[in-house]
């Protein structure tokens, strides 16, 4: 995991050697020591070894990631991005290589990107179906060779439960009047996950005479700052400063989902956004954008609303609807619940995944360049 911001990506992966761990299979998290990933996976007592990806092709970390699957007898690396999955190229025949897509966001096509995608890896693992779509259309990917697999909610999303205690305590701690709808946006601050749009759509529906309290949880990154502090000023030129409340990282998340009326994404980009998932596991209406793969699961009238990117109009209408009609949200948030107790737990998506790693073995140990040598 090169990155050293904590978001989905990071936390899919965390939770999957842990599941790995928890289940006799040998597995590490490796990271940046300097890093938010890093310290995460110190906190939750999962095996982690320092590693500095960047820059790319960077001989010190390539020597680096050969020596530890040497000495660890590693079989499959797992890779999420491009400077990770370059570094495991020095090792392909010593194990297999997956390599994960997280989003969907374009890629520009070329020989040696092909290769990298194609030839550098033994399956490719996408969070949604249309980035799986999407890349085999680019010739990234192999159809035989590419799987989507999509996300998870841990148990505590699923068992979580809120008294009238927590929810006048986190009433009083936010300072949200009794009777006021609370909207919950749980994601990063940057651009792509599209928060200026409801905030304008806020101001719409303030017009309107509708005041809801919207709760942003989730904190910028060093590259959104500029981005996070725009917002406080789009908020502060439409005059809804007070309907705002910037909560930074939190880890109730599951009170939170279960405190909110509704919870909305306003997304540009996105993979199979893990709020979502975690909505559904949570029994929470959501209303959100078609991004990505977030069509996948959310269905208008089945497991939510469904509503065009980068439209604060339709957005506004979108949550004055859901906001005056409990009946449909109870009803959709209920189709979304069952979805998530059928699919979207980690066991059965960690089946899915362990069944992948076999079909990479399968293929590395089939190679004939790099020649897989495997381990004793």
């Amino acid at each position: 995991m090169p990155g050293r911001n904590w978001g989905g990506m990071e936390q899919r992966a965390l939770e999957q050697v842990r599941w790995l761990m928890d289940h006799g299979h040998h597995s590490w998290y490796m990271a940046p020591p300097d890093g938010e990933p890093y310290a995460k996976a110190v906190e939750m007592g999962v095996p982690v070894v320092p590693m500095v990806f960047d820059p790319p092709w960077s001989p010190k970390c390539f020597l680096a990631l050969r020596r530890f699957v040497i000495e660890n007898k590693v079989d499959i690396i797992d890779v999420h991005v491009t400077r990770d999955a370059k570094a495991a190229l020095g090792s392909m025949d010593l194990c297999a290589i997956v390599r994960s897509r997280h989003v969907d966001i374009p890629l520009k096509t070329s020989f040696l990107r092909r290769l990298q995608w194609r030839d550098g890896s033994d399956h490719v693992v996408t969070v949604a179906g249309v980035t799986r779509t999407h890349l085999i259309e680019m010739g990234l990917a192999d159809p035989n060779r590419s799987t989507w697999i999509g996300g998870w909610a841990e148990p505590r999303y699923f068992d979580a439960i809120i008294t009238d205690q927590d929810r006048a305590r986190l009433r009083q701690e936010l300072s949200i009047p009794d009777g006021v709808p609370v909207l919950l946006c749980p994601a990063m601050l940057r651009p792509d996950k599209g928060q200026n749009f409801l905030i304008e759509a806020l101001g719409l529906l303030e017009g309107q005479g509708i005041k809801p309290i919207v709760l942003f949880a989730g904190k910028a990154t060093g590259e959104s700052a500029a981005y996070a502090q725009s917002l406080q000023e789009l908020a502060t030129k439409i005059g809804v400063t007070d309907r705002l409340r910037f909560l930074g990282y939190r880890t109730d998340l599951p009170i939170l989902m279960r405190f909110a009326d509704l919870l909305v994404l306003p997304s540009l980009m996105e993979g199979q956004p893990r709020v979502m998932v975690q909505a559904f596991a949570s029994r929470r209406p959501v209303v959100a954008c078609d991004a990505g793969g977030v069509a996948e699961i959310v269905k208008t009238g089945e497991t939510g609303w469904l509503i065009p990117k980068a439209n604060p109009g339709i957005l506004a209408e979108t949550i004055a609807h859901a906001l005056a009609h409990p009946e449909q949200r109870e009803q959709m948030a209920a189709g979304a619940h069952a979805l998530a107790l059928n699919t979207m737990n980690i066991d059965t998506r960690m089946a899915q995944t362990l069944s992948v790693y076999d079909q990479a073995l399968a293929r590395a140990r089939a190679r004939k360049f790099p020649k897989y040598t495997g381990h004793p």
